[in-house]
């Protein structure tokens, strides 16, 4: 499997999260655990509010957690890197 365009990745189990459930995008085997053993108790989500790691360019990567009693899912989302954003001050010319 290759994380080269993978904009999250599981943090248990260091997989691109690929696979849809109705909880969102997970890594296979956090959607095998969701189907097989279903977590127990409320979900709870939250991000973490401090940056857990730094891309090559400096730039902040967030975490992201599916909290129930007895299961957690922490995701860690890398900045989108396929859309090249300008800054503000600069307009573009369409003339």
């Amino acid at each position: 499997m290759r994380n080269e365009h993978a904009t999250t990745i599981c943090l248990e189990h260091q997989a691109a999260e690929t696979q849809a459930t109705p909880h969102g995008t997970v890594c296979p085997r956090c959607k095998q655990r969701l189907y097989l053993n279903p977590p127990q108790g409320n979900l709870m989500s939250f991000w973490e509010s401090q940056p857990v790691a730094y891309t090559l360019e400096r730039e902040p990567c967030f975490a992201y957690s599916l909290l129930w009693e007895d299961y957690r899912i922490r995701s860690l989302h890398l900045p989108d890197t396929t859309s090249a954003d300008e800054p503000a001050t600069q307009v573009k010319s369409h003339s």
